[in-house]
């Protein structure tokens, strides 16, 4: 019967420079070895937990999740003191049920953030010698649904015989063992070729005899194949500023720490056959299904007397009535029955959707940005079809004389969050975020995480660092690397199919080829975590109680471990706070306009909510192509085609932003909207439904 086997010690490219296997790299190689499944422990961090998760699933993988954490041994050095040298140790550990991934979420989140209740005798957070820690006491209430491994050479116990002896080992496992419920804590045996691992195998596995422990046996995975061991090593290169040739001086590395096949495991291991056999038990515990798609709204305090749902339809309403007496201020006649009809039906289907919160959360944000002072967006996308939306003042343009599409927005046949996309004055933002923060509690308010990769250009320039190879001679081979737009290359495979100077040299010299064969291997690799611009969560209770989080450097703001995608699969909701500077330039303008003595004796003050959508001197300017300070009109493409368009109404406006894309420009179909405009091109007819749009 051949063996089976599951990886249970597995670090992906979010151990950042220090694992070299993609998540997905490293689930389609699981499958190709026939393994039913794996898990992932990167290093103190669950950043890759539920795309790891969605390709397992994909690929009839089971994804097992868990993390290695670091563990603070004795108390930590005064300010200033050297480092002890193996102060921290290492701790995988594994979720079994749904309870314990919510216990191993908090326990990452510890480690970076200190949660309230968790926190060191002075309040500090464990972030030592640059790697956020944990001490064993936070485990204790902690270890419910979650199975602990004890661990590489690194490991509590495996560095308490290493340093102390076999006593000590004793010790530490007899405490781990009280820690973890009964049968969820594994002595780990490891064997990657390293000369102290035979000794330590026999110390463990006596040790874990006499505690009744069970032992398992596992690859400390850092990169998909043998064939990959030179590729990680340059990755930690990277990472630490070392050469290649410095790195294999001094580096304990070894080609043996790859995913290998059950077989190998097997023969490795063919001495304590129940350390292979208790991977494929611990497999069968830790299947855990997540509960993805499901949003969390936090709870939005009502009025006495209402519920979430009629206050939503209360200020609503209110709101309309508002609009209506505006539209009477200014001489317009709207038919308000129509208004309220379409009021009403949008009104339905957000309460069917069960959104009223979301509108209320985004209402309430809003209306305190503008009682102080602070410039809002008149809104973009397609949340400028709402009249609920306009009503509410989330946005400021009125969707019915230009038959905007409610159902662009919010459809009930296609279930989905509704997104605003909201515009903030750049120099206030964090103002509006700070009320917010305020109101729904600093431990509920989080950005959103981003990551950086090696990218093509700049994992050439790194590589050759490792290499040793110069700055100018590696700036020449990036310059080799063909863009694709402004904004993206092409990768470093797809270069040497397309740009013939860059594939002679990687035919010609070997340096080269070595430096562009790890690149391509390193390329897309996981660089560094940081926060998204504009995104922000909202969630009922503590951050941690839901998702990872880390505290970002620059600012200590909370930060999701979850990129968007995944902290919403995980059930937060994302309310996006764009920065504009446009908002902020507008700001000055009409607070120095206001200033002015003319203005000041006459008691007037410029509105620009009031500038007519119909003003001459507007169009003018724009037909003329001086839009500089424009908002997305301001490109010397863009001002081209207002000069060519002569625009002179707003519908001229609405064409060009739709119509200046790669597609339309590349198409001609903007030259041939603009022949059209100025009737020196037929307008071909179509049907009569769309005669009169054309």
């Amino acid at each position: 019967m051949a063996a089976e086997f599951t990886h249970l010690h597995v670090h992906t490219q979010y151990s950042m420079l220090d694992g070299a296997v993609k998540v997905k790299d490293l689930v389609k190689r699981t499958a190709k070895l026939g393994m039913k499944a794996v898990a992932i422990t990167d290093h103190q961090n669950m950043f890759g937990a539920i795309s790891f998760y969605k390709a397992a699933k994909d690929a009839g993988v089971q994804a097992i999740l868990g993390s290695e954490l670091d563990v603070l041994v004795g108390e930590p050095p005064r300010p200033g003191a050297k480092t002890a040298e193996g102060v921290r140790r290492h701790l995988p550990l594994l979720a079994s049920t749904l309870e314990g991934y919510q216990n191993l979420v908090w326990l990452v989140s510890r480690g970076h953030v200190a949660p309230a209740g968790a926190r060191g005798a002075s309040g500090e957070t464990l972030v030592y010698d640059g790697v956020p820690s944990i001490r064993l006491e936070d485990l204790e209430g902690r270890t419910k649904g979650i199975i602990g491994l004890s661990g590489c050479m690194g490991g509590l116990a495996a560095q308490a015989i290493l340093e102390q002896g076999e006593a000590a080992g004793l010790a530490t496992l007899t405490r781990m063992k009280e820690l973890f419920e009964p049968g969820n804590f594994y002595v780990e045996l490891q064997d990657h070729g390293f000369p102290e691992q035979p000794v330590l195998n026999g110390l463990l596995t006596g040790l874990a005899k006499k505690l009744d422990l069970p032992l398992v046996a596992t690859n400390d995975v850092h990169f998909a194949e043998r064939n990959d061991a030179d590729a990680q090593l340059y990755l930690q290169c990277i990472k630490t500023g070392r050469s290649f040739t410095q790195a294999k001086e001094h580096h304990h590395d070894s080609a043996e720490m790859y995913l290998k096949a059950a077989s190998e495991m097997a023969h490795l291991f063919r001495h304590t056959p129940e350390a292979i056999k208790n991977t494929m038990a611990i497999q069968e515990r830790t299947a855990v299904k997540l509960k993805l798609g499901e949003p969390m709204l936090p709870t939005f305090a009502v009025p006495e007397g209402y519920d979430t749902e009629s206050y939503f339809r209360h200020v609503s309403r209110e709101g309309l009535e508002s609009r209506f007496a505006e539209f009477q201020e200014l001489g317009k006649s709207v038919d308000h029955d129509a208004y309220k009809r379409r009021l009403e039906l949008e009104l339905d289907v957000i309460s069917q959707m069960k959104f009223p919160g979301y509108f209320l959360i985004v209402w309430d944000f809003i209306r305190y940005a503008k009682e102080n002072g602070i410039p809002v967006g008149p809104g973009r996308g397609s949340g400028a079809g709402s009249i609920v939306a306009y009503a509410l003042r989330i946005t400021d343009l009125d969707p019915i004389p230009y038959n905007l599409l409610f159902e662009r927005f919010l459809n009930p046949e296609r279930v989905s969050m509704p997104d605003f996309d909201v515009d903030f004055c750049m120099d206030k933002r964090d103002q509006v975020i700070r009320y917010v923060m305020q109101k729904y509690g600093e431990t509920s308010v989080g950005q959103i995480a981003t990551f950086a990769e090696l990218k093509a250009k700049s994992v050439v320039k790194d590589v050759a660092r490792v290499l040793s190879i110069t700055p100018i001679d590696a700036q020449q081979v990036a310059n080799l690397i063909p863009r694709k737009n402004p904004a993206e290359t092409f990768t470093i495979e797809e270069s040497l199919k397309i740009e013939p100077k860059l594939k002679a040299r990687y035919d010609t010299e070997p340096r080269i080829k070595e430096l562009l064969d790890q690149g391509m291997k390193l390329e897309g690799l996981t660089r560094h975590a940081g926060k998204h611009a504009a995104g922000i969560v909202i969630s009922e209770g503590p951050l941690w109680d839901h998702v990872p989080v880390f505290r970002d450097e620059k600012s200590d703001a909370y930060v999701t471990q979850y990129y968007k995608d995944d902290v919403e699969q995980a059930g937060l909701v994302k309310f996006d706070f764009l920065g504009l500077k446009t908002l902020t330039v507008v700001d000055i303008a009409v607070r120095l306009v206001n200033a002015r003595p003319d203005m000041l004796a006459q008691g007037k003050k410029l509105d620009v909510a009031r500038i007519p959508l119909d003003d001459k001197l507007t169009y003018q300017l724009l037909a003329s192509g001086e839009t500089k300070g424009v908002f997305q009109l301001e490109s010397s493409g863009m001002q081209q085609l207002f000069k060519d368009l002569r625009a002179d109404c707003f519908e001229d406006i609405v064409a060009a932003v739709a119509l200046y894309r790669p597609g339309p420009l590349g198409s001609g179909m903007v030259k041939d909207f603009v022949e059209r405009k100025h009737g020196r091109q037929p307008i071909a007819k179509m049907h009569a439904l769309v005669d009169d749009l054309l």
